[in-house]
């Protein structure tokens, strides 16, 4: 059985590194062939791996079928929804999660948000909601989060905004459970103050995680406690093993000489059933209540346990209801620290039990045996962890070891009981709910205290090659057994993985990057030994900005920990709309801005207006601003800097929003030269890219950073043809993705990555 899991697994993430879907025809065929490799024996492991890649496409194209048609993209339809999830607060709007009721044309799930909302929909409730759609659509960038992805593993077939929305009534019932889940919720709202300890609380009652912010969640990264903060396995195995010993404590005195232990059984699953469905059935917590059931059925038939065959169906249970749940960090890292955990009691237990747990020594054993656990899973989750998340968590044995005992003694058992509490009873539930409360007041606490620390984590460099290999090698401490030769190696597999370096550029060679921040922009530009930025992209409505999902995650995966120039080119916000996480993030050398200073902070001081003619030299390469004059009248677009870098005789031109008087002035100060390299002015804007500006610069490559689907159809068709038709290949990021290239002195122009095709996943919408 565990063969066969694993097999079906490899399966699918053969499938899931597909580009794009195999064909009907092709599908047909495997599933002939797969069912015939299934009858033989010796073939059935490779049926196996068929039929998980099998499973997989054919689920993708049930997904992808289903998502918003082309003659609903951009338009504004009506329909009644179902509030399907409790609705997250974002800056000054609202994110949805509708379930269309009267419209089955449209996807099944559509996320939407809701700016300025009148009400506060409650999960649950029906709507009449007119919404502009989009097909699901994300940004494209070199370690960037992969938006598209997620809506895909969340059968999300669309997204957009409310424009108009009311409440039906009379409402239709809702479900118990989802009753149940939003009395607890205004429960804990009418009981307790707006803090992070209740956000936590209400997630881990009942999978209510929309009151934790971006910070809380960055804080609980940082310290190995995310697990913790939300319904996992963990929870539910809690839940179950409480039952377990509740109803077998509260029995004993009334059922001497008689087998108590089949009714506590049934009971912890029956409880584990109940919370996972409150908890709104994350894939960690189907795990845990498909090993509970398993775990159950087999006491009650008096059958040998093999937690490894338990595993191992309840991975196939998963990967049956959802195939695309193999792709998810939570699958990964539930199965996988599950798998970790039985092979530890396997393999580790005399060693890590270095007194018979007798007397007083019984304390010291157990806690001894879970600190040895912590740093266990700590190696052997590392490789994991640092792929999915790019950090090293240090301190999370550390923190897990005070953190589990109030979890498990305190938080969890009291604000389960208090969802019971009910009715006639809710006096003593609420008791409960204060006292939960008070119990993750002070895990915040200690979680808020290693957090400070200086050396919490390690952020990790995208690996590639033989430093995959090489991360992979840290769970050698986790895989082997104690005594092993090599198991001694896994500390100097992590001791590459942190020393590793990312490579920089060439000496006399510059890397640009054109990154995809929607309708705006940033530019990258990175020499062997500094690192530039021009321009920081938008902000959102949403409250967060570009430079926060955008810049900062790139910037880290360079490994640099220093801008020695950010250039903001003009004031518009889709220009300075990152500024401020950028800066709170990196440590910045001098700031140079066109039209007023983008910062107000003693962090700072060096802030400089652009002038014409002032230049450095970094490594070989050579910086120049060519607008705005020292003494200039012009405002706004025209304020622009202008950024110009050479490598040799090969030139790159960064250009911010000028418009036609502007390059009319360049074009009279024969300040401009021949540029292989062109960010095209205002985002391919017709008051720009005017007929001798284009042919002065004669490029070889033009990118006009844009959004897709902006709302004023940038570029403009006749720019895109004033570019071509000089010769420049004209590359847009809203369909490429970001750009990047190298330009040398001795090698000119490098080959061009597009991020949207170099990187395209079936998933992903087509360039």
């Amino acid at each position: 059985m565990l063969r066969f899991s694993l097999c079906v697994l490899c399966g699918m993430y053969s499938m899931h590194q597909a580009a794009s879907l195999p064909s009907a025809p092709w599908l047909i065929t495997l599933a002939v062939v797969t069912t015939g490799t299934m009858l033989t024996a010796t073939l059935r492991p490779l049926a196996a791996v068929f039929l998980g890649y099998l499973a997989t496409a054919t689920t993708a194209h049930l997904v992808i079928d289903a998502q918003l048609q082309s003659r609903f993209e951009g338009q504004i339809v009506e329909f009644v929804g179902a509030i399907d999830d409790f609705p997250i607060a974002a800056g000054d709007a609202l994110r949805l999660l509708v379930k269309p009721q009267d419209r089955r044309e449209l996807p099944p799930k559509i996320r939407l948000s809701w700016y300025e909302p009148t009400e506060t929909p409650q999960i649950g409730e029906v709507w009449q909601l007119t919404a502009r759609l989009r097909a699901p659509r994300g940004l494209a960038n070199p370690q960037g989060f992969d938006y598209e992805g997620w809506l895909f593993r969340q059968r999300i077939g669309a997204t957009g905004y409310v424009v108009s929305a009311a409440r039906l009534t009379p409402q239709p019932d809702v479900g118990r459970v989802t009753a149940l889940r939003r009395h607890f919720l205004q429960r804990t709202y009418a009981l307790l103050p707006d803090d992070a300890a209740r956000a936590v609380l209400t997630a881990v009652t009942i999978g209510a995680r929309q009151d934790i912010t971006r910070e809380q969640w960055d804080q609980y990264a940082r310290t190995g406690t995310s697990h913790l903060m939300s319904i996992s396995g963990l929870h539910i195995g809690l839940a179950a093993a409480g039952l377990f010993l509740l109803v077998r404590v509260l029995a004993a005195p009334f059922a001497r000489g008689r087998n108590i232990r089949d009714a506590a059984v049934v009971t912890a699953a029956i409880g584990a059933t109940a919370y996972t469905l409150i908890s709104g059935l994350a894939v960690p917590a189907q795990r845990a209540l498909l090993m509970v059931l398993l775990v159950s059925v087999t006491l009650l038939m008096r059958r040998q346990r093999s937690y490894a065959r338990i595993l191992s169906l309840a991975c196939l249970g998963i990967l049956a209801a959802d195939p695309l749940a193999a792709v998810t960090p939570g699958f990964q890292l539930s199965f996988f620290a599950v798998a970790l955990l039985l092979w530890s009691g396997q393999q580790f237990k005399a060693a890590v039990l270095p007194c018979r747990p007798m007397a007083g020594r019984h304390i010291v054993g157990s806690v001894w045996h879970l600190a040895v656990l912590q740093v266990f899973l700590l190696f052997g989750l590392l490789p994991l962890t640092a792929v999915l998340f790019g950090r090293i968590t240090w301190l999370a044995p550390f923190v897990n070891l005070l953190a589990l005992p109030i979890f498990n003694l305190f938080t969890t058992p009291l604000s389960l009981l208090a969802i019971v509490l009910d009715g006639p009873m809710q006096f003593a539930g609420d008791a409960l709910v204060r006292l939960a409360h008070f119990s993750v007041v002070v895990l915040l606490w200690l979680v808020d205290l290693a957090a400070k620390s200086p050396h919490a984590e390690f952020r990790t460099l995208p690996l590639t090659g033989v430093m995959l290999a090489v991360l992979w090698a840290t769970g050698l401490w986790a895989a082997l057994p104690p005594g092993f030769p090599g198991r001694y190696l896994a500390w100097i597999a992590m001791l590459a993985v942190i020393m590793h370096v990312a490579q920089s550029p060439p000496r006399d060679c510059v890397d640009l990057h054109v990154l995809d921040v929607g309708q705006g922009l940033s530019v990258v530009a990175e020499t062997r030994t500094r690192l530039a930025v021009f321009d920081t992209g938008p902000a959102f409505r949403s409250g967060s900005d570009a430079g926060e999902l955008v810049l900062v995650p790139f910037l880290r995966s360079l490994g640099r920990g220093k801008i020695d120039a950010l250039i903001v080119s003009h004031a518009d916000l889709d220009h300075t709309g990152g500024v401020n996480s950028v800066v709170g993030q990196f440590d910045v050398g001098q700031v140079l801005f066109g039209e007023s200073p983008p910062i107000e902070s003693d962090r700072l001081p060096r802030q400089t207006r652009c002038a014409a003619g002032q230049a450095w030299h970094w490594d070989g390469i050579d910086f120049r601003l060519l607008h705005p004059p020292a003494m200039t009248t012009h405002v706004g677009n025209d304020s622009s800097c202008v950024l110009e870098i050479s490598a040799g005789p090969h030139r790159a031109l960064l250009t911010g929003d000028i418009e036609a008087p502007v390059e009319r002035w360049l074009l009279a100060q024969n300040s401009l030269r021949q540029s292989h390299f062109v960010v095209v002015p205002h985002h391919g804007s017709r008051t720009s890219s005017t007929a001798n500006f284009v042919a002065a610069l004669d490029a070889e490559l033009a990118v006009v950073s844009a959004g897709y689907g902006n709302r004023w159809g940038f570029p403009k068709p006749e720019v895109v043809r004033r570019w071509q038709g000089q010769g420049a290949k004209l590359l847009s990021t809203a369909s490429s993705g970001a750009v990047s290239l190298r330009i040398c002195i001795s090698g000119g122009l490098q080959p061009v990555i597009e991020q949207r095709h170099a990187y395209r996943r079936y998933w992903h919408a087509a360039p």
